[in-house]
């Protein structure tokens, strides 16, 4: 019995799997979109509450990677409902990305305010960055709720950061908005995106993170390499930092050359 129960149990979170992952942009779509690009994703346990989303507006791409409160089941269903406001809140037309973001907010917050759940202990959250840009005039915009992400220009390499807030969570602000910032990006600029998971996890040892410094030495060493060959280099330093320790978050990293 006890048996059949974990198969059960296994064979429902590779299902689970199928529709997270059949939510998320196939390789078909970044190849429309940019010219190179890759896309490391390992969730803890099959699901998670990483993920990603890409669309396209007339001459803008929209593109987003987020962090959910939590892993596993809980932080899969949190992504689900990321991913089904994001679809919702681009069909506005909003000049500027941080204003998708508030209204993201908006609605995030909604969806917990009902009699079933005391609002008064909602911690569900998701960081997010949020990106534009313009295929035509190279207008190139960010927000970030919590997050951050890296670009690749004049031969360094970069943090940049929003406001600290998620969406969701404890909200302190009276009127919680997200801010739009613009930057001019050269051609052969290369933009990372990750969540908290690579830089929090535990090497082999189980004493030491791998850290935001040690990612972005990562990148910066192997920026110059096709993003199939990045991707290689990153899996396998990853794992040989961790080896034998468990992994102890989603994981999520994608490198984007526009």
């Amino acid at each position: 019995m006890l048996q059949a129960t974990i198969t059960d149990h296994e064979n429902s979170l590779v299902y689970a799997q199928t529709i997270q992952n059949g939510l998320l942009p196939k390789t078909r779509h970044f190849n429309k979109f940019f010219n190179d690009h890759f896309i490391y994703y390992k969730p803890q346990d099959k699901i998670g509450g990483d993920f990603y989303w890409l669309t396209m507006k007339e001459d803008v791409i929209y593109f987003a990677l987020a962090d959910c409160t939590g892993h596993g089941i809980s932080g899969a269903m949190l992504s689900v409902l990321g991913i089904s406001l994001l679809n919702y809140v681009i069909q506005k037309n909003f000049d500027k990305v941080g204003d998708y973001l508030t209204e993201l907010d908006k609605k995030w917050i909604e969806t917990f305010n009902n009699e079933l759940h005391d609002s008064q202990f909602n911690n569900d959250w998701l960081e997010i960055t949020l990106i534009s840009y313009n295929i035509k005039t190279r207008n190139f915009q960010y927000a970030c709720a919590g997050g951050e992400f890296a670009i690749h220009q004049n031969n360094s390499i970069k943090i940049y950061k929003g406001n600290n807030y998620p969406i969701g969570g404890w909200q302190i602000e009276k009127n919680r908005a997200f801010d739009t910032f613009s930057l001019n990006i050269e051609e052969s600029a290369k933009l990372y995106f990750f969540s908290d998971g690579i830089k929090h996890q535990f090497d082999s040892d189980n004493h030491k993170k791998f850290s935001r410094k040690r990612l972005l030495n990562m990148l910066e060493n192997f920026h110059n390499l096709t993003m199939t060959n990045q991707q290689e280099l990153i899996e396998f330093v990853f794992e040989t930092w961790k080896e034998g320790t468990q992994q102890t978050d989603d994981v999520s990293l994608i490198g984007i050359a526009l």
